[in-house]
């Protein structure tokens, strides 16, 4: 998967790219993990856009592609390669 935000362009899977978006923070260690990230991002989503933003039930790697998808049909990214 390949995505970018603003001139950024960050390659990965889509956990491996929530990761990276995780370490880039401004504190890493409050959200222990990439899924807590993932469920912060989905909080400040709802909030700033009043839309709802459903998330699958699977793994980390499912719930960071849905939300790589909600963030771009927003405009808050582009997704440039899904594969």
């Amino acid at each position: 998967m390949k995505i970018r935000i603003d001139e950024r362009a960050y390659e990965g899977s889509a956990t491996e790219i929530m990761e990276q978006l995780r370490q880039q923070t401004f504190d890493p260690t409050e959200y222990p993990d990439t899924e807590s990230y993932i469920y912060q991002l989905r909080s400040n989503f709802i909030r700033a856009t009043d839309l709802d933003c459903p998330l699958p039930d699977g793994n980390t790697e499912e719930q960071a592609r849905a939300m790589f998808a909600h963030l771009a049909r927003a405009g808050a990214l582009e997704v440039i390669c899904d594969g």
